[in-house]
C-alpha cells in the first residue's frame, strides 16, 4: 500500500518538520501573516512553538515576541532553513 502521507522523498512532513527543532523556520499563515523564529516544539497536529518570534504583514515587520503558539490548521506553509 503506497503510504499517501510521505513526499516524494519517502519522508512523512511531520518527521521532516521534526528535523528543524531549534532551527530557524518560517511559517505563513492563511491569512497572509508571517512569522520567524526557532522552533522549539512541534506536534501532532503540527501547532508549532517559535522562540524570538517575528510578525509580518505583505514583508514589514509588524511585531516581536518572545515566545508565539502557531496553531496547525491556520498554517499555509513553512519554510525550512529560513535566515533574514
Amino acid at each position: 500500500m503506497n503510504n499517501k502521507l510521505s513526499n516524494e522523498f519517502g519522508v512523512k512532513p511531520l518527521t521532516l518538520i521534526k528535523k528543524y527543532i531549534d532551527k530557524p523556520i518560517k511559517v505563513t499563515l492563511k491569512n497572509e501573516v508571517a512569522y520567524s523564529g526557532v522552533m522549539l516544539e512541534t506536534d501532532n497536529y503540527m501547532n508549532l512553538v517559535l522562540e524570538k518570534a517575528t510578525e509580518f504583514y505583505n514583508n514589514d515587520r509588524r511585531a516581536n515576541y518572545p515566545y508565539i503558539l502557531i496553531r496547525g490548521n491556520n498554517i499555509m506553509y513553512i519554510q525550512l532553513e529560513y535566515s533574514e
